[in-house]
C-alpha cells in the first residue's frame, strides 16, 4: 500500500505558505501633518517670495527605501524594502523645506520666472551632503545651501553656508524620520532667519559651519 503522508504534508506546507500574507510596507513622508504647521498668512502687500530649487541628495540613499547606518559598522548601510518615501527623497525634503520656509516668513513658495513684476524673490539651491539616520540613536543632516536674492532679474551678491543637525533618536522607523523632520526644521530656522535679517541662534544639535 502507498503512503501518502508526505505529499499531504508537501501540500499543506505549501498552503500555509500561500496564505501567509506579506508584511505590509509603510511609507513615511517629511513633510508635517496637515493643519499642524499651516503657513502663516501674508499680511497685506508681499515684500517678498521664495524659489526652493530641486534638492540634491547623496546616491547612498537616493532610493525609494529608507536607508539606516549601523553604529558598530559605520560603513554599512542598509535598505528598509518594506518602509518607503512617500516621494522620492530629494521631492520630499524640498516640499518639506519650502513649507517650512513659507510658514515662518509668511511667504509664498513661487517657481522663478512666475512671480509678478517687481516682486524681489530669495532663490534657495539646497545640497543635502549627509543624510544619516543610525537606528536607535540618532539622525544626521549636513547641508549646503546657496541663498541669493533677485530683483528686477538681477542677483545680488549670493551667500553660501553650510550647516549640520544632529537629533537623538529612539527606537523605530518613525523616530528617524520625526528626527530628520526636526533636523530640516531646525536648519531651514537659519535660512528663513538669513532671509528676515534677524539671524537666529542656532537650535540645539546644531551647528553653522560657515557661511562665504
Amino acid at each position: 500500500m502507498k503512503s501518502y503522508k508526505p505529499l499531504c504534508v508537501a501540500v499543506f506546507a505549501a498552503l500555509l505558505a500561500g496564505c501567509a500574507a506579506p508584511a505590509a510596507n509603510q511609507y513615511y513622508t517629511l513633510s508635517p501633518e496637515a493643519g499642524s504647521a499651516a503657513a502663516t498668512a501674508p499680511q497685506g502687500r508681499l515684500a517678498y517670495a521664495v524659489s526652493v530649487q530641486p534638492v540634491t541628495i547623496p546616491a547612498q540613499v537616493d532610493r525609494p527605501q529608507i536607508v539606516i547606518g549601523d553604529s558598530s559598522q559605520p560603513a554599512r548601510l542598509q535598505p528598509l524594502n518594506q518602509s518607503l518615501w512617500a516621494a522620492p527623497l530629494a521631492d520630499e525634503i524640498r516640499h518639506a523645506l519650502a513649507g517650512e520656509l513659507s510658514r515662518r516668513l509668511g511667504v509664498p513658495d513661487i517657481a522663478l520666472g512666475t512671480q509678478p513684476r517687481g516682486l524681489p524673490v530669495w532663490r534657495l539651491d539646497f545640497t543635502v551632503n549627509r543624510y544619516e539616520m543610525v537606528y536607535a540613536r540618532k539622525a544626521v543632516l549636513e547641508a549646503t545651501w546657496r541663498l541669493a536674492e533677485s530683483r528686477g532679474g538681477h542677483e545680488e551678491s549670493p551667500r553660501v553656508c553650510r550647516a549640520r543637525a544632529e537629533v537623538p533618536a529612539q527606537a523605530g522607523v518613525a523616530s528617524l524620520v520625526a528626527g530628520q523632520q526636526l533636523a530640516l526644521q531646525r536648519i531651514a530656522a537659519l535660512i528663513a532667519g538669513q532671509i528676515s535679517g534677524r539671524h537666529e541662534t542656532p537650535a540645539s544639535g546644531v551647528r553653522l559651519e560657515g557661511c562665504t
